[in-house]
């Protein structure tokens, strides 16, 4: 073999190379947009997409503009007007400088320019078509810029295949105008998908203001400010109150420099200056502004300019953490917990346990456990009565554990006991019951079992032709219900059940806007939902069928679940919806079954596919042949 030929890429080709680092999906672009456009001196930007970005992507602003010489100069790769030299990669003012954003993204679609400068008689307007540029001409427009990116990675198709549906590349770049709102406070931003108004932040007096008017009047009214200096780094917080907190860290906003960022090390410290008022692996509401000397932090390490890189992490991380210690030391809500550990203890001592919504227990487990609680809270004085109380709030818990746990233990055994109910072998651990799992169930394997009795009001005991078959209740009647909704539960006289007065639940931006364009798949299983003000959603219908949970709570769950992820099609959404309407809508671990219904539901086990494994991927039964118990008797 000979030596490899050396060549010079040519310019086409190194622009989509560097579209690559750059351009990870629309909202890679609007973000590199905007940023130009707030280094122009915009007041008021508007970015217009769609098909999620795909289609279109406008963004107009009110900044200098620039000279018919300027803008095509920066078309060419490494052109840019915030740095000189290598020092000045140091001492950043500016959000866009690398000058490779711009050729980049003319390189994967096709892009007009339209910018004008204050005392200019004229606008000038370039069309360019993957890099090359095709008429340049003079307009009438205002002052200012607007760039349309039209039929995104069309060149590319390789790219294109990996974005994601519509709605949630949409998504993506709601909450990026968003993070960019909170972060500008002095900007008015618009934002329309398909014509539709998705977000509209009219300049605010300060951040906190700002804050508060994106994130919703249910987690304002529980937002707190403190700021503070350390060491020359300036932190200021915003602080939602310990009851917010959430079982991901997409509520703690980070900013460096006005740039949204990810950063472990201050995720950390977030949760450390909260200290023990939010349990371990939860994550509070918190918008975190950092502002560090000139050159401390290098924005270069990151294509999209995520991350950064701190010359003394630790003593950022170090500010962060005691400034919002502080500030939680301040808190109004502070005082109202009472410093009793984590929330989910501390806040039992002044608020009383939700019992069920409808106060119909589902069981008599159930009822003997709510009956309890309400014995409880009448001796500790947590009913509203005013009532004395023995004991403290710890040792209430911890008594309802065990008598809770002995009741299931006693109710149990009476289902053992029953006349012509075996009782189940017992084995040195789960392991070597899974051993005899055995093979995947064949058509009417369910029916042909002949059903003993219930295990710990959890698993269904079964005599199988020469096996021991334990099924889970809850996994199995799930998948059952699951198969159903699939084939009924989007029909149209799906089951609904209105709600007399509409319930209200806050929103972000991103999940209101996110309603507007899946309404439609919702209403199909059930939930009949609308906008009501900027950042609220009413609620008027909700599926029938869910029993063991709050619906809108679900609801909130799920859309706070799709704006963060997406879905790559409305199909999976729906599918979604139905499995976690099928979870709350069935039998439970410790509810009782009666012997026909119980056969009912292995019956109805030999009509579902894949019937050994439930919706989550757990297995629904475990198989012991008699040859094995056999063997651990010594026979």
């Amino acid at each position: 073999m000979g030596e490899p030929v050396i060549a010079v890429l040519p310019g086409e080709v190194i622009d989509q190379i560097a579209a690559g680092e750059v351009i990870e999906r629309p909202a890679s672009v609007v973000k590199e947009l905007v940023d130009n456009a707030i280094d122009a001196g915009a007041r008021t930007i508007t970015v217009e997409t769609s098909a999620g970005g795909r289609a279109l992507i406008r963004i107009t602003d009110d900044g200098h503009g620039m000279s018919p010489a300027n803008v095509v100069l920066a078309l060419q790769r490494h052109a840019t007007s915030k740095i000189r030299s290598v020092d000045d990669l140091w001492a950043l003012g500016s959000l866009g400088f690398r000058g490779e954003a711009l050729p980049s993204i003319a390189s994967v679609s096709r892009m007009t320019i339209t910018t004008r400068r204050e005392g200019d008689l004229a606008a000038t307007r370039l069309v360019i078509e993957a890099s090359r540029l095709v008429d340049q001409s003079l307009v009438g427009a205002p002052v200012g810029t607007t760039i349309e990116v039209a039929d995104l990675l069309h060149n590319l198709p390789a790219r294109l295949k990996f974005l994601k549906g519509e709605a949630t590349e949409a998504s993506h770049i709601t909450d990026l105008i968003a993070r960019v709102a909170m972060a500008h406070p002095q900007l008015h931003l618009r934002l329309k998908h398909n014509g539709r108004t998705a977000l509209d932040t009219p300049p605010d007096r300060d951040g906190f203001a700002r804050a508060q008017a994106l994130l919703g009047g249910r987690i304002s009214a529980r937002l707190e400010a403190t700021s503070g200096e350390e060491h020359g780094v300036r932190v200021t917080a915003y602080l939602g109150a310990p009851e917010l907190a959430q079982a991901t860290a997409r509520g703690v906003q980070l900013f460096v420099g006005k740039r949204p960022i990810r950063d472990r090390g201050l995720l950390h410290a977030v949760t450390m200056g909260y200290g023990e008022l939010i349990a371990r692996g939860r994550y509070p509401i918190a918008i975190v502004h950092v502002e560090v000397p000139a050159g401390t932090v290098d924005v270069n390490v990151h294509p999209q300019k995520h991350e950064v890189r701190f010359s003394d992490a630790a003593e950022v991380c170090a500010a962060v953490r005691h400034v919002i210690q502080a500030g939680v030391s301040r808190a109004p809500w502070r005082a109202e917990l009472g410093g009793v550990g984590p929330l989910h203890v501390s806040a039992l001592t002044s608020v009383a346990p939700r019992l069920p919504l409808d106060g119909t227990p589902a069981t008599q487990l159930s009822a003997r456990y709510a009956a309890q609680l309400r014995e409880a809270q009448g001796s500790l004085g947590l009913d509203g009565g005013g009532g004395g109380g023995g004991g403290t709030t710890r040792e209430w818990v911890a008594q309802i554990h065990r008598d809770s746990r002995a009741l299931r233990v006693s109710e149990a055994r009476a289902v053992r006991e029953l006349p012509g109910t075996a009782t189940p072998p017992t084995h040195d651990g789960a392991d070597e019951l899974a051993e005899g799992s055995g093979p995947v169930p064949a058509h009417g394997f369910f029916s042909s079992l002949r059903y003993l009795g219930q295990l710990d009001l959890t698993y269904l005991v079964c005599d199988g032709d020469g096996e021991l078959v334990l099924v889970d209740q809850h996994s199995a009647h799930e998948r059952v219900e699951l198969e159903r909704l699939r084939v009924h539960g989007t029909a149209a006289d799906v089951a609904v059940q209105r709600l007399l007065f509409p319930t209200t639940i806050e929103t972000t931006a991103a999940e209101l806007e996110l309603v507007g364009r899946v309404g439609e798949l919702l209403a199909r299983v059930g939930f009949e939902v609308e906008p009501f003000g900027a950042t609220t959603l009413a609620i008027k219908a909700v599926p029938a069928g869910i029993r063991h949970t709050d619906p809108t709570q679900l609801l909130r769950n799920l859309l706070a679940e799709w704006a963060a992820e997406g879905a790559p099609s409305d199909e999976e959404r729906v599918d979604r919806l139905l499995a976690e309407i099928a979870c709350h809508s069935v039998v439970r671990a410790g509810d009782r079954l009666s012997p026909s219904e119980a056969e009912a539901l292995l019956r109805g086990l030999d009509g579902v596919e894949q019937a050994a494994q439930g919706p989550h991927g757990r297995p629904i039964l475990l198989r012991l042949p008699l040859v094995e118990i056999a063997r651990r008797f010594g026979r």
